[in-house]
């Protein structure tokens, strides 16, 4: 399984906007000076997440003889799409409070992995504490745009490959 977009061009978004608005708080950071554009450039990373399931059955049905030669056989493609699961996701007019509470379960979700991101891309000049400042920053510029926008269900896509190896005698 793998992230990626579904036939009908939809694609995974943990908060409004998905990457597309990690990418503009990042590349606001770095309008601002608050980050160098080396580290701009750090905290890129390649994520081809818009692949189609026709996308991945390709290989199975392209001219090129290597997959067959390796013996392997897909077996089925399929699109999933989920829906996060938090109590706060399907309140349709959430008040004060609970719109902190979803913009808190977004970062939540999003932190274990782009804490990652953001902390190898900043300068190896910075102590930690300068660091985690920016990275703070981030999450805390990410929870204000989540609360802002609060009526986002956050979903997954994911497209399922089955392949299968033939025994080659």
């Amino acid at each position: 399984m793998t992230p990626s977009s579904d036939e009908n061009d939809e694609v995974q978004l943990h908060v409004h906007m998905g990457n597309l608005c990690l990418g503009s708080i990042v590349s606001n950071m770095a309008k601002e000076g608050v980050i160098s554009q080396e580290e701009y450039l750090g905290t890129n990373f390649p994520n081809h997440y818009l692949r189609k399931p026709a996308d991945f059955k390709e290989p199975f049905t392209s001219a090129l003889p290597e997959v067959r030669e390796l013996g392997l056989e897909l077996v089925s493609v399929k699109s999933i799409k989920d829906y996060l699961q938090h109590p706060t996701f399907d309140i349709v007019n959430k008040d004060e409070e609970e719109k902190l509470e979803y913009s808190r379960t977004i970062v939540a979700s999003i932190y274990p992995w782009m804490h990652h991101v953001l902390s190898g891309g900043l300068s190896i000049s910075r102590t930690e504490d300068e660091k985690q400042t920016v990275i703070d920053q981030f999450f805390t510029r990410l929870q204000t745009y989540a609360f802002d926008h609060s009526d986002h269900k956050p979903s997954l896509i994911y497209t399922q490959v089955v392949i299968k190896k033939a025994h080659i005698y």
